[in-house]
């Protein structure tokens, strides 16, 4: 099948000019500056110095290994652990 039965009449196989990019919106897409920037990641530690790890049987789950943290970027994640849980909490910046 060719491309020009794909696209009904719309040009021949070897024109680009139905491609509907425009050259701002390339623009904006190739731009790094114009992406929004990914927010800081935490991970959060209790009283006890043990990272959260998870949930376990609903629970907020705390390791010794800190290799296990989960790494966090909102601070409602933070309030919704607090709830599950008596440990005085803190979060650290990756």
């Amino acid at each position: 099948m060719e491309l020009k039965d794909l696209n009904k009449g719309i040009g021949s196989a070897s024109s680009l000019s139905y491609i509907p990019l425009k050259l701002k919106e390339m623009k904006v897409l190739l731009d790094k500056k114009q992406r929004e920037p990914k927010p800081k990641q935490f991970i959060v530690l209790n009283e006890y110095c043990q990272v959260f790890c998870g949930l376990q049987g609903g629970y907020p789950a705390f390791s010794d290994d800190i290799e296990e943290a989960k790494p966090l970027e909102r601070d409602s994640q933070i309030r919704l652990i607090q709830q599950g849980t008596s440990f005085r909490l803190e979060k650290e910046y990756l």
